[in-house]
């Protein structure tokens, strides 16, 4: 995909949830495609429990801000999260949500309708018996979702910054993910562009 605009992205969660790990494997899944990245991550008080986020920027030009105030995509793993960040999802941005703690209403959502709502823990226990994958299952769905990376790069990526004993397991649980929609959001497709006048 070609990216002129900068494109954010945050993936937020609790404290030992994975949320850190799976933007690290976004950025750099984002590099090996060729593109410019910038990745910054923030950890709550608490390092377990916590809230916690990291922040991807990616974009096929030279990036020349590293704080983005409204995020284009956001992949959101616990409600806790959801309540601190949603109100910096961008109008009409595509937002990922681990629906395995509860139901959210879409029309919580307000300010996108590109909404995917998957139980992430719920298949993660169910497929591989442990919840510690539900953050790749979630990867895996957001990106077939959005094609900010490509595929081949993601699982790279695994190889790059995983662990060799949890590689097999978690390039698994991705491609998992990636079968687990067939939703693809166009990105910004639907803004409407505000001019501004002067008096």
């Amino acid at each position: 995909m070609r990216i002129n605009d900068p494109l954010s992205v945050r993936v937020a969660g609790i404290g030992g949830q994975g949320n850190i790990l799976a933007g690290k494997l976004l950025a750099q899944a984002a590099v090996f495609d060729g593109k410019y990245v910038v990745q910054t991550q923030l950890y709550g008080a608490q390092v377990r429990g916590g809230i916690s986020h990291c922040d991807i920027i990616v974009c096929d030009e030279w990036i020349d801000f590293l704080e983005p105030s409204q995020f284009d995509i956001m992949y959101i793993m616990h409600l806790d999260a959801l309540k601190a960040y949603q109100k910096f999802l961008r109008p009409n941005g595509v937002i990922l949500m681990d629906s395995t703690f509860g139901e959210i209403s879409p029309q919580s959502l307000h300010r996108t309708r590109k909404i995917l709502l998957i139980p992430l823990e719920k298949l993660a226990i169910e497929k591989f018996e442990t919840p510690i994958v539900s953050n790749m299952i979630g990867l895996g769905a957001l990106v077939k979702a959005t094609q900010i990376v490509t595929l081949n790069s993601l699982i790279k990526s695994v190889y790059e910054l995983v662990s060799e004993k949890y590689t097999k397991m978690n390039i698994e649980a991705i491609k998992y993910g990636y079968e687990t929609t067939n939703k693809e959001f166009k990105i910004r497709a639907e803004q409407k562009v505000k001019t501004v006048g002067f008096e």
